[in-house]
């Protein structure tokens, strides 16, 4: 009988591994996730995790780290139009799909919902302006310089955000190494959504903004000491920090950033006058 239940449980809890042109997805009670092998930062945080001889000259790369993507999503989820991540650990897998996913994917790997998941109705912002403004100021916050078109979906014309990476790299607290970030992000063709919302600024964008770090200054030290201890990453208070001082300059971060951006955009503007006029 115990055997029976067994399977009976194990049946129920089994989801769906989908493996095309290189992406794996894994669909279980309605939810479709994408699958990603698991990676240390590019640039180790902790040197005593690295032999001496590599202390130096570490190559910066794209990567995916679940545990800082999860963190990243924890804080923004309901603040933000994006998608939930979760670690294997979350996901109740069989034994029969770890093997099948470390197959797949790799030896460790983590969860990343679909964007389609979502409908225009579930997620915080239905605007597209609206969910533009309070990503910007977010992604300011964590420090995601990634967070362009190619992460970027459509559900209803309204855009969800996925793949936080890139977030929170210890290179990138100083805001003026971040600008940097974004302009070489540019010059190689991911324009960032921080960048985007810059050069086409409005009045509007500018109280969409202001009310987004607002509602941002409200997270509570607590709730980022647990998100950081729930989400898995190395050494959690060094996170926690990086986050909490974050939001004590984002105001002025955002200023910092905005005026890198506003001689160009002013610039642009005059161009385009000028040649409506000739």
């Amino acid at each position: 009988m115990e055997d029976k239940w067994t399977d009976i449980w194990n049946n129920y809890r089994m989801g769906t591994i989908i493996a095309e042109h290189g992406i794996v997805k894994y669909v279980v009670k309605g939810a479709t996730y994408f699958v990603k092998e698991n990676f240390a930062p590019s640039v180790q945080v902790f040197k005593e995790e690295l032999p001496s001889r590599r202390w130096r000259g570490i190559p910066e790369t794209f990567f995916s780290n679940g545990p800082v993507e999860k963190l990243v999503s924890i804080l923004g989820l309901g603040r933000c139009n994006m998608v939930s991540v979760r670690l294997a650990s979350d996901m109740d897998l069989t034994p029969e799909e770890e093997e099948e996913l470390k197959r797949l994917v790799g030896p460790t790997f983590y969860f990343s919902r679909s964007a389609y998941d979502y409908t225009p109705d579930k997620l915080p912002f239905d605007d597209p302006e609206l969910a533009k403004g309070h990503q910007t100021a977010f992604d300011i916050l964590v420090r995601n310089w990634d967070d362009g078109e190619a992460n970027t979906a459509l559900v209803g014309g309204v855009p969800v955000w996925f793949d936080f990476g890139v977030s929170l790299d210890p290179r990138c607290q100083n805001v003026y190494r971040f600008i940097m970030k974004l302009e070489e992000a540019r010059r190689l063709g991911r324009v960032s959504t921080i960048v985007s919302y810059f050069m086409d600024y409005t009045r509007r964008r500018s109280q969409i903004l202001k009310r987004a770090a607002q509602s941002l200054q409200t997270i509570r030290k607590s709730e980022i000491r647990s998100a950081a201890h729930y989400s898995g990453v190395h050494i959690p208070a060094y996170f926690a920090e990086y986050i909490s001082r974050g939001l004590d300059n984002l105001v002025e971060d955002i200023d910092i950033i905005r005026g890198a951006f506003l001689r160009e955009n002013v610039e642009k503007r005059h161009a385009h006058m000028t040649h409506t006029i000739m």
